[in-house]
């Protein structure tokens, strides 16, 4: 490949681009390879750039308006068919999960638990210069993040009462969250780790409500939309980071000291 289209920096001032930065639309990896509190410093202030790359490309998605479209029409349909039997038997039989399993379940499928989880992947992932994991935790947090947006703003639109008196019940933060979880370790980790963790998240949406913290609906809904979050921005990572079938990796000229990216695939 020619050296010149493999250098693929932008101009920027010296006073704004230290020598050997390349913008995030270009790069792959931390910022800064040999200083990891200088690539988190990066990877926060180019946050809110990156999370309105993939909220803009999330929402004018077809799959993903069709799956949001699904998740609404299932909890809909769902709630007038089978809500009220639901709750009917949980008053007749009462849970069936010990106080013990459902704590554990609302902690481990907190969103909270899962951003920290996402957290930590980013922070390791710097501190050993894993390339690989950098930029599947930023897709998991970038996921995670638009998911919870969405997830409370539903919430706060719809102002549904949950099972327990609560409000705001539709739909499951909890669920959405397992489910999205999942479905990003899933595309970027592989059936193993992936099957597992949906299988998990189907036991978060049980759970929720077995505890009568959620109608059925709202666990539906939740699982849907936590899909659809998922996928979409697993698929605008994957397409910045791939390019006509070739993978995207960082590049330095040995002669002239430039870094940028390069375009490579195994035959």
């Amino acid at each position: 490949m020619d050296e010149a289209a493999a250098d693929a920096t932008a101009a920027e001032p010296p006073d704004e681009r230290p020598q050997g930065f390349t913008p995030w639309r270009q790069r792959v990896g931390p910022a800064y390879p040999d200083d990891s509190l200088r690539s988190f410093g990066r990877w926060a202030k180019e946050l809110p750039a990156t999370l309105w790359d993939d909220t803009t490309y999330t929402f004018t998605n077809p799959e993903t308006l069709l799956l949001l479209t699904l998740a609404a029409g299932a909890g809909g349909a769902v709630h007038c068919s089978a809500d009220h039997d639901v709750a009917d038997h949980y008053a007749e039989e009462g849970s069936c999960l010990s106080d013990d399993l459902d704590n554990w379940t609302d902690a481990l499928g907190s969103p909270a638990t899962h951003f920290g989880i996402g957290g930590a992947m980013l922070l390791t992932s710097l501190h050993r210069g894993d390339v690989k994991n950098y930029e599947r935790s930023k897709t998991l947090l970038n996921a995670l993040a638009i998911n919870g947006m969405l997830t409370l703003a539903l919430k706060g639109i719809v102002s549904s009462d949950s099972p327990n008196g609560a409000g705001c019940g539709w739909p499951s933060g909890h669920t959405s969250s397992s489910f999205c979880f999942a479905a990003v370790m899933y595309d970027q980790y592989g059936p193993e780790i992936g099957i597992p963790l949906y299988a998990f998240a189907a036991f978060v949406g049980y759970e929720r409500v077995d505890a009568r913290n959620h109608d059925l609906s709202d666990v539906v809904s939740g699982a849907l939309i936590g899909v659809a979050i998922a996928r979409a921005v697993c698929r605008n990572h994957n397409q910045r980071l791939k390019l006509l079938g070739m993978d995207v990796i960082p590049y330095a000229s040995p002669s002239t000291g430039g870094v940028g990216l390069a375009l490579t695939k195994s035959w």
